[in-house]
């Protein structure tokens, strides 16, 4: 097989491939949009980055329009890389070698300006050679759609290639829906979102235009929450980040009235079993289920307190409420071991009451737990 340097190949792509403006060289074959062309690599062909022999097609491309193309070969193991030229330098947007399955490869991009793109039809591996067959068309946008979405109620959707995307880049952002949630104005909400084993995304905001605006984020494992305005409705942007397709479930519930914290006292030496559970107070920021705990300290005392918890990774928080706020002193995640424990310790500034808050590192966790406050 004949192999030529990185250098070398590109040198040779870039005399071949002139700027976007300019015509490009005719060595390259074009392919229309919506055409299917075949082709063969042998060990005549140049390689490129330690993978196998190439050959290049270029098309034109609308901006903002988005494409679909298509390696495919029984031969070898198919390298497909989206590319333009940009000030004499070859930029490489996108590749795959496996989304169209088996040997197959499949990129999915938007244009992000009108001109000449190419195509690398390549083998994955050095001895790759064969019989192969390459194309471009287009993938236009369905229709956006707005569905209702009420309080109470658990919907299923899917993500499609052919949704709304969010995110600039070639690649896109990822896919979503929109929805319209109705409820009474001020109305506390809670909504998730689950997609097999992927991490979901949403958002509620506005369309301004043809576009959607967030203007509130979710608080990440697939939870939003919401207080609905004057208006007692809002939209809801129901996604994933990335090539993320398949179904989903959506659920909306209220939260109720704000849950006023219910401090336990905490004597030392003591351990105290309970339990994060929707009802408990809230972090407003984030929606975190929490536990108050109260305790009393001298001043220079130190104190360990221990949270040891299965069903959710436990964060420990201790501090004082100065004029209604909690003001934190020090906040702890794990215990220094492998697993779901928190343990902090702290030195007391001054004598009196502290609060301690028992929650989770990420919204949504909930479960028993032990707390415990000792001496180091």
């Amino acid at each position: 097989m004949r192999t030529l340097s990185v250098a070398t190949v590109l040198a040779v792509a870039l005399a071949a491939a002139a700027p976007l403006q300019a015509q490009p060289d005719p060595a390259f074959p074009v392919l229309a949009v919506g055409q299917r062309a075949s082709g063969q690599l042998s060990t005549a062909d140049p390689a490129l980055y330690e993978r196998g022999p190439f050959k290049v097609y270029r098309f034109q491309a609308q901006a903002g329009r988005r494409y679909v193309a298509m390696l495919q070969s029984s031969d070898f193991d198919a390298y497909l890389t989206v590319a333009r030229t940009v000030g004499g330098i070859t930029d490489h947007m996108l590749m795959d070698d496996d989304g169209a399955g088996e040997t197959n490869a499949r990129v999915r991009f938007t244009a992000p300006e009108a001109g000449t793109y190419l195509l690398i039809a390549q083998s994955l591996l050095p001895e790759g050679t064969g019989a192969f067959t390459v194309g471009i068309d287009t993938m236009p946008a369905k229709r956006l759609a707005i569905a209702d979405l009420r309080v109470g109620q658990t919907v299923t959707g899917a993500l499609e290639e052919t949704d709304r995307e969010y995110g600039a880049g070639p690649g896109g952002g990822g896919f979503f829906d929109l929805y319209r949630v109705r409820g009474t104005p001020g109305q506390r909400l809670r909504l998730r979102m689950q997609i097999g084993e992927y991490f979901p995304t949403l958002n509620a905001g506005t369309m301004q235009g043809d576009e959607f605006v967030p203007d509130a984020f979710g608080h990440g494992q697939g939870m939003l929450l919401l207080t609905l305005p004057a208006s007692g409705e809002t939209l809801v942007q129901a996604g994933a980040e990335g090539e993320i397709t398949g179904e989903y479930t959506l659920a909306v519930a209220d939260r109720g009235p704000a849950a006023a914290p219910r401090p336990v006292r905490l004597s030392r030496g003591e351990p105290v079993d309970g339990r994060l559970e929707a009802g408990d107070a809230e972090k407003e920021e984030d929606g975190r289920w929490t536990d108050h705990y109260t305790i009393t300290g001298r001043a220079g005392e130190r104190i360990r307190v221990t949270m040891a918890a299965q069903a959710f990774d436990a964060y420990l928080s201790i501090g004082r409420m100065v004029d209604g706020a909690f003001q934190e002193l020090a906040f702890n995640d794990d215990d220094g071991e492998q697993g779901t424990n928190s343990a902090l310790e702290v030195e007391l500034p001054e004598a009196g009451e502290y609060v301690i808050i028992a929650t989770s590192f990420a919204a949504g966790g909930e479960g028993e737990y032990r707390i415990q406050a000792s001496a180091p």
